[in-house]
């Protein structure tokens, strides 16, 4: 066994209804201005942001709302954002929502408090010393486990890269996780954030950098999405599924931020950035395909997720065990209407030389179990065509 060590700073408060007491939360922080950002479309519509408005209003907490996040949140609104949290004069910053706000909310609380502009951390012309504004994280989707990690993916639009920045100093100071929030999620959200919480769980697992804490939380989320996201889907009234889901999200942000991901999110990542594609779809796809090309690396983890997704293992040979985590996630897939392939979205050949590159330069890419070259990378897009 290696040497490992592993952190989770950030306090997490989980159950129903559970948003009732975030101005309390607040106040044990002696907030005095909060600065809540959102995206622009679903919880800007929420009706639980009033509940959150009312219970910060109760602990005379004044709040600035910043409803602007888009989808893979760019430069720009992340910099209006530092803008006004410095006008504003926040000690405070909340981030409502899923991924994306979530994401943008650390990259603000940090450049505020760092100076300069989030590009300057995304090209490394600026490194992080100052801890971040308290941020306080209360995810509306089961997928990201962005509340409890330590870094934040923004977009590029001129270059069409999304780049993450992450820092022991971004962690979130608290995670307020209530499956009530999660109810309302469309069934595509559902489906899209939930293969992309497998894939960060799957990712972490079989990571070069993987350890015994990460293994078992790890795989144990794969288990809880293997049984209870396609009732999330089919249903997503049912809380219980929903609960689970919200742990598994959970579970799986806290390993990746420990161990990392892999090749599966350096190609996600590009196709969201040069073609639009939702991230928990682009992972969705690519999962199996590197998955099949990684099996090789080591047939007892995969024979280990194909358990842990329903597969019957028992008495069969372990080369055989390990290809059925791929049988798994496929039929997985299937069941939440994830796409088999990236023809099926539209796209052709010409998607193999605009991607890999940027695979290929990903900095997790070493992390994966097997050493993958430009021409595996390419065969692997080839194949998910």
């Amino acid at each position: 066994m290696n040497d490992f060590s592993f952190r989770f700073p950030t306090e997490v408060l989980f159950g129903n209804d559970i948003i009732r007491q975030i101005g309390e939360e607040c106040q044990k922080r002696k907030a005095r201005k909060a600065f809540l950002v959102s995206g622009k479309t679903a919880t800007k519509k929420s009706p639980f942001l009033p509940i959150i408005l009312d219970s910060l209003e109760q602990a005379g907490i004044e709040v600035q709302l910043y409803s602007e996040i888009e989808a893979d949140p760019s430069i720009e609104t992340v910099d209006r954002g530092v803008i006004e949290v410095q006008k504003f004069g926040a000690d405070l910053i909340l981030a409502f929502g899923g991924g994306s706000p979530m994401d943008a909310a650390k990259s603000i609380a940090m450049v505020a408090n760092n100076g300069g502009f989030i590009e300057d951390y995304m090209r490394k012309r600026r490194s992080i010393r100052q801890p971040s504004i308290t941020l306080i994280c209360i995810p509306t989707t089961a997928g990201t486990g962005s509340e409890v990690t330590a870094g934040a993916v923004t977009s590029d639009k001129k270059s069409k890269e999304k780049i993450g920045v992450a820092h022991a100093l971004m962690m979130p100071s608290l995670a307020i996780v209530d499956p009530k929030l999660h109810v309302s999620m469309p069934r595509e959200v559902t489906a899209a954030t939930g293969i992309d919480a497998l894939t960060h769980a799957i990712e972490a697992y079989i990571a070069n950098s993987a350890e015994p804490l990460s293994d078992a939380l790890a795989l144990h989320a794969i288990k809880l999405i293997g049984k209870y996201l396609r009732p999330a889907y089919a249903n997503g009234n049912q809380l219980e599924a929903r609960s689970q889901m919200a742990l598994a999200s959970l579970m799986a942000g806290a390993v990746f931020t420990n161990v990392g991901l892999g090749a599966v999110h350096g190609l996600a990542h590009s196709l969201g950035a040069k073609f639009g594609i939702v991230h928990g779809v682009a992972n969705g796809i690519m999962l199996p395909y590197v998955m099949e090309a990684c099996l090789v690396a080591n047939y007892e983890k995969f024979s280990n997720i194909a358990e842990a997704l329903g597969e019957n293992v028992a008495a069969i040979p372990l080369r055989k065990a390990a290809r059925k985590a791929v049988v798994a996630v496929v039929k997985l897939k299937q069941d939440i209407d994830i796409p088999h392939d990236l023809r099926e979205i539209g796209l052709d050949e010409q998607v193999i030389s605009m991607i890999v590159p940027d695979a290929l330069a990903y900095r997790l890419l070493p992390n994966s179990p097997r050493k993958l070259t430009k021409a595996d990378l390419e065969r692997i897009v080839r194949q998910a065509l």
